[in-house]
């Protein structure tokens, strides 16, 4: 188990975890990420991530925002709120769903609509905000019942759906759960698990897009944003993916320009 504590933002911990995973020969079991300020950008955190998207771009993967839009549709967000982004399964996915890497679904799909056992609709992030606001609204609300599971029908965002995913070793869904809670001083806390991460072609796009999901449910619901924690259950830094079939020294190099860009002083 590894753990990258308090990084103050998504470009930071990205950084520091890939690292660990050269050190550890690509591969953690049980990596959990901190992110402190998941919103928290600066010159140096966009030049990291410019790098890490230039280099997915150049391999023929998708770039870190679309890796991001598969959690949180940004655009329809700022464009019409949270009911634009309820709207994403006739609006959006219809367009996209040919994709090879969007076969199985995406994550936006799943939060925004999801069918119960017994045929019913219902909308699981939609759920979730009506549950924390009527919490909220309380004089003690309870800090802990609001889970996106990706199991409990009514309540939870359900990620993982064993009756469509039993069948995928690998690829399509890896995010599995993601559980809310109610901090302290009202701000919202957000945990992140995955049963498995590419880390190079996927996890700066999920820490963006899971960023953006928590700010909206935050924004939405009256809360301040808190920590946002990554779990994934095995982590990956792979090798031999990609139109450029790239090689450990490639990713040592990708690493160490990263690094080299996170020494640069920041503009005042």
């Amino acid at each position: 188990m590894e753990c990258v504590h308090g990084k103050t933002s998504q470009a930071y911990a990205w950084l520091e975890a890939a690292e660990r995973l050269l050190l550890a020969r690509d591969r953690i079991y049980n990596l959990v990420v901190e992110i402190e300020t998941p919103g928290a950008v600066d010159d140096v955190s966009k030049a990291i991530e410019k790098k890490v998207d230039t280099f997915l771009r150049r391999n023929d993967c998708l770039p870190v925002n679309t890796v991001a839009d598969t959690i949180f549709p940004a655009t329809e967000y700022k464009a019409g709120g949270i009911e634009q982004v309820l709207r994403y399964p006739t609006d959006v996915y219809p367009h996209i769903k040919s994709l090879n890497a969007n076969r199985w679904g995406t994550y936006a799909l799943r939060l925004a609509e999801r069918t119960c056992s017994d045929g019913k609709i219902i909308k699981p992030l939609e759920l979730v905000i009506d549950k924390m606001r009527s919490q909220l609204s309380n004089k003690s609300p309870q800090r802990a019942v609001y889970e996106l599971d990706l199991g409990l029908e009514p309540m939870e965002l359900k990620l993982y759906e064993a009756e469509k995913d039993h069948n995928n070793p690998r690829g399509g869904q890896c995010l599995s759960h993601i559980s809310l809670k109610i901090g302290p001083n009202r701000e919202l806390y957000m945990t992140a698990l995955y049963r498995y991460q590419y880390f190079l072609q996927k996890a700066l796009g999920n820490y963006k897009g899971l960023a953006r999901l928590q700010a909206c449910i935050a924004r939405e619901v009256g809360l301040s944003v808190g920590p946002l924690v990554c779990h994934a259950t095995l982590a990956l830094l792979e090798e031999g993916e990609g139109k450029g079939r790239w090689n450990r020294g490639d990713l040592e190099r990708l690493v160490a320009e990263c690094k080299q860009l996170s020494q640069s002083p920041v503009p005042a």
